[in-house]
């Protein structure tokens, strides 16, 4: 009845976004940032930025890319990954 899933081309790159920004801050002495301070921050709930960090998402609305945009001050772009299909 349902076509089988097949991987996405275009995946969520939270977690280099937030590698980045740990990694600044590390330099810097300050602690990582933890989901609540990003959810915080970024206006969105935890429970989707828990979403987002473990690629379980297939949607984003555009006021959670823009609130994680203006937080960590990066473009769309630096949110996502894309990998062609070699169809």
């Amino acid at each position: 009845m349902y076509a089988s899933v097949t991987a996405m081309p275009v995946k969520f790159a939270l977690r280099k976004v937030v590698a980045r920004e740990n990694l600044r801050r590390a330099n810097v002495g300050q602690p990582p940032l933890t989901q609540v301070e990003i959810a915080s921050g970024a206006k969105v709930s935890q429970s989707v930025v828990s979403t987002l960090l473990s690629n379980r998402s297939e949607r984003i609305d555009l006021k959670t890319i823009n609130g994680l945009c203006t937080f960590f001050g990066v473009t769309p772009g630096d949110l996502f990954d894309f990998t062609p299909d070699n169809a």
